[in-house]
């Protein structure tokens, strides 16, 4: 049961919970296309699938279905891309004419504000790209794949300090080295 806070009237005072209505939750399992479905995809956009040596027509036919996906995922890409640093452009020049006619801005400032709207424009490009590969991949061959040319960044694992552990692994050296003279006589 999912409960909200409900805040009636002028004053914003607390008058209770409320009960929500069950909301939509993604399934576990994404939907698998019949075989049947997936090959008349393929029949549809890449005609007959010729058969090669060594391969079976389904793995030429993913293969084929890979190439025409990243074509799409790449077209996508570069369209987007282009339309997107359009816009950051004219928005960076509209705010720096504005900001202009007040005070000076410097050129670092207008580099950075440049670079920061390409960013932009490329990250969400790139999203559009992956979610076309995705969805091609998805029609043509049944199985959801990521594209190649996904960036997969991960945050950096704190290291450890500076030679705690190989100044443990020194220390026991030390000890062992102590005990085996004390077990000399030494």
């Amino acid at each position: 049961m999912i409960k909200k806070f409900v805040i009636k009237g002028i004053s914003k005072k607390f008058k209770g919970l409320q009960k929500l209505k069950p909301q939509k939750t993604p399934s576990r399992f994404t939907s698998v296309m019949s075989e049947a479905t997936v090959k008349a995809n393929q029949r549809k956009v890449l005609g007959d699938v010729p058969e090669f040596m060594g391969l079976s027509s389904r793995s030429v036919g993913d293969l084929a279905s890979e190439s025409l996906a990243l074509k799409t995922a790449n077209k996508t890409f570069f369209k987007s891309l282009s339309k997107g640093l359009k816009q950051s452009r004219a928005r960076t020049a509209t705010g720096i004419k504005t900001f202009r006619q007040t005070k000076k801005v410097p050129k670092l400032a207008v580099t950075k504000a440049k670079s920061k709207g390409a960013l932009k424009a490329y990250k969400a490009a790139s999203l559009k790209s992956d979610k076309v590969f995705r969805s091609t991949m998805d029609k043509f061959t049944g199985k959801s794949k990521t594209s190649p040319f996904t960036m997969k960044t991960q945050a950096a694992k704190r290291p450890l300090r500076e030679g705690t552990k190989l100044r443990r692994e020194g220390d026991r050296i030390i000890d062992y080295q102590k005990k085996l003279m004390k077990d000399m006589g030494f």
